[in-house]
């Protein structure tokens, strides 16, 4: 059975899964991935290893469950390849900002601007600095709410 926690955390993740992974399965590893990074950065999970390629498809990282003392092995999800290095960390934090059980703030700028900056903004008639608000809008939503083609 899944805990209605664990399915809020989906939900409210989905949208960025979706940016980043086509594929079901994608998604279901990309989850893994994020959710592993996340229990590390809480203290919950202990790194071991990190073997492979940097930022290869034949990546695995090697996790400690700090509590049953488990190991697990889990592969670099291959939809994150393609992203920009210095995009990664900026995909973990939208992830925990989505996972915590918080009222949201706002998705990083850099990340939005990678997701949505070409196919939408630069082409928004809401795009000038005197409809700051609107952008701050959209980046709370983490997706284009106020987008309107010019």
């Amino acid at each position: 059975m899944v805990y209605r926690a664990t399915q809020d955390v989906v939900r409210r993740v989905m949208p960025l899964l979706d940016r980043l992974a086509t594929r079901s399965i994608d998604k279901a590893r990309l989850l893994q991935y994020l959710s592993a990074r996340a229990g590390q950065e809480w203290g919950v999970l202990d790194l071991l290893a990190d073997t492979g390629e940097a930022r290869g498809e034949d990546r695995a990282l090697t996790f400690r469950d700090r509590l049953s003392g488990e190991e697990h092995v889990i592969a670099y999800p291959g939809c994150l390849v393609g992203v920009p290095p210095g995009l990664e960390p900026l995909v973990r934090e939208e992830y925990r900002r989505l996972a915590m059980d918080r009222p949201l703030t706002t998705m990083h700028r850099d990340l939005f601007a990678y997701f949505y900056q070409a196919s939408h903004c630069d082409r928004c008639r809401w795009r000038a600095a005197a409809f700051h608000q609107f952008h701050r809008e959209c980046h709370f939503a983490g997706r284009p709410v106020n987008y309107e083609p010019e």
